[in-house]
């Protein structure tokens, strides 16, 4: 194969061979655009059970504790029990949130020209006090106004067809639902007996050898992703609660509302925090400049709790990466798969450095050296202590 690709053609057939690679790689970037969104297509169809395996993934955590510490190793009642708590934590969010949702917009709704009179006044007070020109901000600020009220006038005017629209969209949505739901409980339930088989084809597949690494990759990701996503769960939901308590204490709005966004935003490690409290701000500024100073002390409490406290107890070791890694781990993530690719970057790159860990300990265990490049004592080729 190497001089084939080496020699120049000499022959008619080394000429046509040529032709016919030239020819088959400029079809193959023909049909490549009508292969991939064939693919795509496939996946669009595969999604509700990609759904269902992530679902299976994130339950099989609390299923196992359930079933240790309540069943006595049976996991058809800690699968029931982790169903239950799935459900209702869904029921609650609904309730929460979907009534405080429509008396956010409702109301947000109803304030915008007051919001608007407000920064202008703000804008008049900066011109006045400072003597900087605020005319582009003044327009800035009409043109914002005029398209929300637009957009919100908008949605009252087609009502009827928003209706639809979402009536259509629900069944869809409802309808892939209940099949990732259905390959969730598949996967759960008959989760020992899938892993066998799958191991089984890894066996007869790959030599011993190879199958064995495989294998301890799998349970090492494993290890790391089901320690950090349940640590991340339960940190979000503790995150959550306390920031609805004390909104609840100081009496401060949308508390429902803004509790579960934060709580939800805080999965997403080092800038959740920041993503869930800065629409928080903004409406609360808006209201009055005090509530939003209220809210921020708050943010500010609860982070340096959950920083401090709560998550290095819950969390742990999960990751072992350092703050650079995780930061890195957020950044290349988002940009390449947005939001899931926040979540799951960090624990992706802590499998990549435990796996890049154990290459490199064992290639200076192959010759003999420490961490620091100096020769390992009693060993081969090392010196020898007396």
């Amino acid at each position: 194969m190497k001089n084939c690709f080496d020699r120049t053609p000499h022959t008619m057939k080394d000429w046509l061979l040529l032709a016919a690679g030239v020819a088959a790689v400029f079809a193959a970037a023909d049909w490549l655009p009508g292969v991939l969104r064939g693919a795509g297509a496939f996946l669009g169809l595969l999604a509700p059970f990609g759904w269902g395996l992530l679902l299976a993934y994130v339950l099989d955590i609390p299923t196992r504790f359930f079933a240790k510490k309540l069943f006595g190793g049976r996991r058809g009642g800690a699968m029931a029990v982790s169903y239950a708590l799935f459900f209702g934590a869904l029921a609650l969010l609904a309730a929460l949130v979907v009534p405080q949702l429509v008396q956010s917009v409702t109301t947000f709704a109803g304030r915008l020209g007051a919001y608007e009179e407000t920064i202008r006044g703000l804008l008049v007070w900066v011109q006045n006090t400072f003597g900087i020109d605020t005319a582009t901000a003044e327009q800035l600020v009409q043109m914002v106004g005029t398209a929300l009220q637009n957009w919100f006038g908008g949605l009252s005017h087609s009502a009827a067809r928003a209706a639809a629209d979402f009536v259509s969209g629900a069944a869809g949505a409802a309808g892939n639902a209940v099949v990732a739901l259905a390959a969730s409980i598949y996967l759960l339930s008959g989760k020992e007996a899938l892993l066998r088989a799958a191991r089984a084809c890894l066996h007869a597949a790959l030599p011993p050898r190879a199958a064995g690494s495989v294998l301890e990759i799998c349970r090492l990701a494993n290890k790391i992703f089901s320690g950090y996503i349940g640590g991340q769960l339960v940190d979000a939901l503790l995150v959550g609660g306390e920031t609805f308590v004390l909104m609840s204490i100081f009496g401060l709005e949308y508390a429902p509302l803004l509790a579960v966004l934060v709580g939800v935003t805080n999965i997403v490690p080092v800038l959740g925090p920041f993503l869930g409290a800065v629409p928080g701000l903004i409406i609360l500024l808006l209201e009055l400049p005090w509530k939003a100073a209220e809210f921020a002390i708050i943010i500010f409490v609860v982070q340096q709790v959950d920083g401090n406290f709560i998550a290095p107890r819950i969390l742990g070791g999960a990751t072992g990466l350092p703050g650079l890694g995780v930061l890195l781990a957020i950044v290349v993530g988002g940009a390449w798969f947005g939001i899931p690719g926040m979540v799951l970057g960090v624990p992706t790159l802590a499998v990549l450095a435990a796996l890049l860990k154990q290459a490199v300990g064992a290639g200076l265990t192959a010759r003999g050296l420490d961490e620091n490049g100096e020769p390992r004592r009693n060993l081969p080729g090392g010196p020898q202590e007396n």
